[in-house]
């Protein structure tokens, strides 16, 4: 969709650099921080909420892990996150709003914030529409930015945000979105065009008849790869980073690796359910 001023979704990033090299703004300033400054107040409030674990299907987690999902639904408590984690959700949130901020000071048009969507019985909130088209903000690390986010669309989705993204734009018939990527290291962007699947509502179906199962579904492909160095299978990050996964599991060994900043874990065919 382009503007009477020639902006446009194509135009979103080079605008957003050059309002802060300029300082050329377009509508009212106080206003516009105002509102960023209530999203970040509520964001931060949201954050000292008690922790409750969800046991009902949601729209930002409908592409993730379906054994996971199960896990959740069936009311099994997962591991307990690190502070270090909340701090990353914390920080995803006021960025956005920031982010938000800048994009209607570069004189794009920002509309239906956090609209409501419901597909087969669940329910999610978008992040916004920009210049007519469907956006989804996200927060990357350097190696996320550069090798998921692909301006064609993610090329690995773990994460689940294809399918989540279809289901905002299932009500109103789009065919495609994008991800608007913020890279958390060197402060840059990236728009992602994202062909939406058309059949996110019967997948929901589907995964709906397999949370009322009595046994979880299967475990993601390539889950687990053979480490002739420990003579053991060695769980992917994907499954390494899932809360759930000692009950998926059963008994894991640990070993961090030398940088200390991350672990991996092992299969223990001794005592493991595999």
């Amino acid at each position: 969709m382009r503007l009477g001023n020639s902006k446009g979704i194509n135009t979103l990033i080079p605008d957003v650099y050059e309002v802060m090299k300029s300082k050329d703004y377009s509508g009212d300033l106080d206003v516009i921080a105002m509102q960023a400054g209530r999203e970040v107040e509520e964001a931060i409030k949201n954050a000292f909420e008690p922790y409750e674990q969800k046991t009902n299907l949601r729209m930002s987690s409908i592409g993730r892990c379906e054994r996971a999902q199960w896990y959740a639904v069936k009311g099994y408590t997962p591991e307990e996150l690190e502070g270090s984690v909340y701090l990353t959700f914390l920080q995803g949130h006021i960025l956005e709003a920031m982010l938000v901020a800048l994009i209607k000071l570069a004189g794009h048009d920002v509309q239906d914030q956090q609209k409501k969507h419901t597909v087969e019985d669940i329910n999610g909130s978008q992040d916004c529409t920009i210049d007519g088209e469907l956006v989804d903000i996200k927060t990357a690390s350097a190696w996320s930015f550069d090798n998921k986010f692909k301006e064609t669309g993610l090329t690995d989705d773990g994460f689940g945000y294809v399918k989540q993204l279809s289901a905002y734009g299932k009500n109103d018939n789009r065919e495609h979105g994008y991800f608007l990527a913020f890279n958390k290291n060197k402060s840059t962007l990236k728009l992602c065009r994202q062909e939406l699947e058309q059949d996110v509502d019967t997948y929901i179906v589907d995964l709906k008849d397999k949370m009322e199962s009595d046994e979880p579904p299967m475990r993601i492909a390539k889950a687990t790869t053979y480490s002739k160095a420990e003579g053991k299978e060695k769980l992917c990050m994907d499954c390494a980073f899932c809360g759930f996964k000692e009950d998926c599991y059963g008994s894991l060994v640990a070993k961090p690796v030398p940088s200390g900043k991350i672990t991996n874990y092992f299969v223990d065919t001794n005592g493991a359910d595999f």
